[in-house]
């Protein structure tokens, strides 16, 4: 009974002790924050916790605020550091200030490192993104590798707002230098991941300052890159590779990808076949009249996509409405989305133009025009 007594007693005195030193961190000037800080998280851990943001008025100012943060770290009393770049006490500039600091001392205290990673894990999306800064100001060797290791293991989600952030984060340490490391996670996300959300991630870690063009290297070192990704990935997924490079102007780079977007359409040339048309439209006595000049393209593999080398061949074919008042100076021009497999499938999507253009109340007549062979 009397040791009972005694642990009752010594465990009353223990937490009367710890009052005492809530308290004096009460009323803590700016420059012994820290200190008392430490001294009630000695005593009581959950103390420290439920008081930490009551202390934040404390610290006025962001060397005081990163004092008390650190002291808090310092004492693995992190759940309340973790989330007080969400307080609203704080404005965004002292919230990035904040972090940055932090962030930077993380080469002289290993516990830095482990507070970054367990935010991680441990926060929301937003609370979360809250610490790029900080993420990027550390310069610990073994940070680094670690979120290169996380960066490369994707979420099983389409998107991720706390891995995409992530991502960020490695793309501004390295710049251009990330690029390996978006592919390998590009690659593993190509099934049921970020997919699109990283390819994006790669399109901003080579992109220049405002005003300043993109480095011809890394511009090159983007497209081998993405080559490499749609390579490895299924054939829907290398389509939407290719139409980035196109429509980055990486048309070359785009045309490589033919042959594993669609394996099941080249020719025994190596080449591909389209359909194209040209539309003429007239007045004819009051009937709204078109002609469809209907082309079979060849091409060999080198473009991407055809449209601008087909309009002036078909632009150029005899009018056939020529007695009838002009619906327009220019002749619009349309092609098949996609290689196509034989005339068959030219003459279907044909079938479909002339069906739009009926359902527009016009006269359709198709013509069709020699076939146009591309170099």
């Amino acid at each position: 009974m009397w040791l009972v007594l005694a642990a009752v007693l010594g465990s009353a005195e223990a937490e009367a002790s710890c009052q005492y030193l809530v308290r004096r961190a009460a009323a803590s000037s700016t420059s012994t924050l820290a200190r008392n800080f430490v001294s009630l998280a000695r005593c009581s851990q959950e103390e420290a916790e439920a008081s930490f943001n009551s202390l934040l008025p404390r610290a006025k100012t962001v060397d005081s605020l990163v004092g008390l943060s650190m002291a808090a770290i310092e004492t693995d009393v992190w759940n309340p550091v973790w989330r007080v770049l969400s307080h609203d006490a704080l404005d965004y500039d002292r919230r990035d200030q904040v972090a940055q600091a932090i962030g930077a001392k993380c080469t002289e205290n290993p516990k830095i490192v482990a507070f970054l990673k367990g935010a991680y894990f441990g926060l929301r999306d937003l609370e979360f993104q809250q610490w790029d800064d900080a993420l990027t100001a550390c310069q610990d060797p073994g940070w680094g590798e670690w979120l290169n290791e996380q960066a490369q293991n994707p979420p099983n989600s389409m998107f991720d707002d706390k891995y995409n952030a992530l991502l960020s984060v490695v793309g501004t340490r390295q710049g251009p230098e990330a690029l390996t490391v978006y592919a390998k996670a590009a690659i593993k996300a190509a099934d049921s991941g970020p997919f699109d959300a990283i390819l994006m991630q790669m399109e901003a870690a080579v992109q220049p300052g405002i005003g300043e063009p993109i480095v011809p290297e890394n511009k090159a070192r983007l497209e081998a890159a993405l080559v490499e990704i749609a390579s490895n990935v299924s054939k829907e997924k290398a389509r939407s590779v290719a139409d980035r490079l196109a429509n980055a102007g990486a048309t070359t780079a785009a045309a490589g990808l033919l042959p594993k977007v669609y394996p099941d359409l080249v020719d025994e040339s190596g080449g591909f076949l389209y359909g194209a048309a040209s539309v003429e439209r007239a007045d004819c006595d009051g009937t709204k009249s078109v002609v469809l000049h209907v082309a079979r393209v060849e091409e060999p593999g080198k473009r991407w996509i055809i449209l601008n080398d087909v309009r002036a061949p078909l632009q150029s074919v005899k009018p056939r409405l020529s007695k009838c008042t002009s619906e327009g100076s220019e002749w619009g021009v349309s092609t098949t989305p996609e290689p196509v497999a034989n005339s068959k499938a030219v003459d279907a999507w044909t079938d479909t133009l002339e069906a739009q253009w009926e359902g527009k109340g016009y006269d359709v007549s198709v013509r069709k025009e020699k076939t146009i062979s591309l170099d």
